[in-house]
C-alpha cells in the first residue's frame, strides 16, 4: 500500500500550521528569479477554486493567483507576502503566469 502524499490533519491543528509542519517543498526558477514552493491541503485548494469561480461562475483570476502567491510561495519573502501586489509594482505579467503555472504543477504532481 502506498503512502498518502499529504497525511490526514491531525485534529485541532489549522491550515497554516499543518503546512508548516507537514507541507512538502520544492524549489522553482522563473526569468531568473528563485522561488521556494509549499503545498496546501487539497481541501484548501478547491476552496480558493470555488471561491474565485475557477471551477465556474463569475472568475476572479487576479484574487486567485493572489491567494495562490500568498500561500503557495514562501521564498522569496516579498512575493509571500505582496502576492500580486509584488509583480504589479515590477510590470511582470510573464512571470506571473509562469509562476502560476509552476505553483499549479506543483500542487497537483503526485510523489
Amino acid at each position: 500500500m502506498k503512502a498518502k502524499a499529504w497525511p490526514e490533519r491531525p485534529k485541532g491543528i489549522g491550515e497554516r500550521s499543518y503546512r508548516k509542519y507537514m507541507a512538502k517543498k520544492s524549489g522553482v526558477t522563473v526569468n531568473g528569479t528563485d522561488y521556494t514552493l509549499q503545498s496546501v491541503s487539497p481541501q484548501w485548494y478547491m476552496e480558493i477554486n470555488d471561491k474565485y469561480g475557477m471551477t465556474g461562475g463569475k472568475r476572479d483570476t487576479a484574487g486567485y493567483i493572489d491567494e495562490l502567491l500568498k500561500n503557495a510561495v514562501i521564498e522569496p519573502k516579498e512575493v509571500a507576502s505582496e502576492g500580486i501586489g509584488y509583480f504589479n509594482r515590477n510590470d511582470d505579467i510573464d512571470s506571473t503566469e509562469k509562476l502560476l503555472h509552476e505553483i499549479e504543477s506543483f500542487l497537483r504532481k503526485r510523489e
